[in-house]
């Protein structure tokens, strides 16, 4: 099973992919991809470990990189974020054929596997042309992934919207 799970800034879409992940019995292991480079990375990675305190996830650090994992013990992955991959691949390489490498290992190596996205393509923001090259691969990417996810979900205000699979 791929879900795929999306949505903006404060949405709480990690929160949901979380508790989708907690429904499974088995061994639980979550990606987190940011890279720990800057005060706000620093904060940030703060927070969220706190809010996966307490809970039944094995937690694995990694930017990039996971075709050495070994996934088969695992009932549930889930990967934390997409946006952070993506731009991890971008702008340390930029070789993009290891960027879809990470993500096709993931879902063919992953029993059941919860891959989260923001939606950041809606600002109404003039980025520069770097900025907008990452947007339209982080798309692309993101298009790719729901044509092949079993569930594709928005969540807005905490509320999940089903766009593929049922609830």
């Amino acid at each position: 099973m791929i879900y795929l799970i999306s949505g903006g800034s404060g949405s709480g879409k990690s929160k949901f992919a979380e508790d989708e992940a907690l429904k499974y019995n088995g061994r639980k292991l979550y990606i987190a991809t940011m890279e720990n480079k800057s005060i706000s990375a620093k904060e940030r990675i703060l927070k969220h470990r706190k809010m996966r305190q307490g809970k039944d996830f094995e937690i694995l650090e990694k930017e990039k990189f996971f075709n050495n994992l070994d996934l088969s013990e695992y009932e549930i992955v889930l990967l934390e974020c997409l946006p952070n991959l993506t731009a991890n691949h971008i702008y340390s390489g930029g070789n993009i054929n290891l960027l879809y490498d990470d993500i096709n290992f993931l879902m063919m190596a992953a029993e059941n596997l919860i891959i989260v996205t923001n939606d950041i393509s809606s600002c109404a923001i003039n980025y520069s042309d770097e900025v907008y090259k990452y947007i339209k691969i982080l798309n692309q990417l993101v298009c790719s992934i729901a044509e092949q996810a079993d569930k594709v979900i928005e969540v807005t205000a905490g509320t999940p919207i089903y766009h593929k699979g049922e609830k």
